[in-house]
């Protein structure tokens, strides 16, 4: 990608320099998670890889659709954003997180938006009002939160996934961390939500 910020000139669009220390930052912690559970729980090499691109996808989306920032765009004080610079909708995170995965020619590319970016209609800005990690800043509390939760959720399907028969108590914990999640999500988006409208 080449950021000139000429053809979209309402937007500070993040540089290329920003996006990549995203991508690695985002590229190492959702690969922990992924090849953690995936490989450790599946013998099938596909349904191993198929699993690890489901964790990746988790990951992106529970950050983005509740922070609109991932841990990498924490440490570079990027967000994002939709065409009218306010948080994209659940259909958009959802397109583009599926797309992510299809993306990597955008890093040889000369446009100022990654393949996901354009197919979501989404923007990744700079915005240096927000904070980057400081871990003794409350900032960094609900993202940490949500990392412990996605973390226990993948022990758990590890644990319940790795035993060759499953009990039922196994089956009400995983639908409890799953329901859990979800419940956390719709809570956090709705406390975004009324924030938004209050201001």
């Amino acid at each position: 990608m080449k950021i000139t910020n000429k053809k979209y000139t309402n937007f500070n669009l993040a540089s290329e320099d920003e996006r990549g220390e995203n991508l690695i930052i985002d590229f190492i912690i959702s690969s922990v998670f992924g090849l953690g559970i995936a490989f450790l729980t599946f013998k099938n090499f596909t349904l191993a890889f198929l699993v690890y691109l489901l964790v990746r996808f988790i990951y992106y989306f529970c950050f983005e659709s509740s922070f609109s920032r991932t841990p990498g765009k924490y440490q570079t004080q990027t967000i994002v954003v939709n065409q009218n610079g306010e948080k994209p909708t659940i259909f958009q995170l959802i397109k583009r997180n599926l797309s992510r995965f299809i993306s990597l020619p955008s890093g040889i590319s000369d446009d100022e938006r990654a393949i996901h970016d354009y197919l979501s209609n989404t923007f990744v800005i700079k915005n240096t009002k927000l904070k980057n990690i400081e871990l003794n800043k409350i900032e960094i509390k609900q993202p940490l939160i949500l990392i412990f939760n996605l973390s226990m959720l993948g022990f758990w399907i590890y644990i319940i996934g790795s035993k060759p028969r499953l009990k039922t108590l196994d089956i009400i914990i995983l639908i409890v961390l799953v329901l859990t999640l979800i419940y956390a999500l719709i809570f956090r988006i709705k406390k975004t939500t009324t924030n938004k409208v209050k201001k």
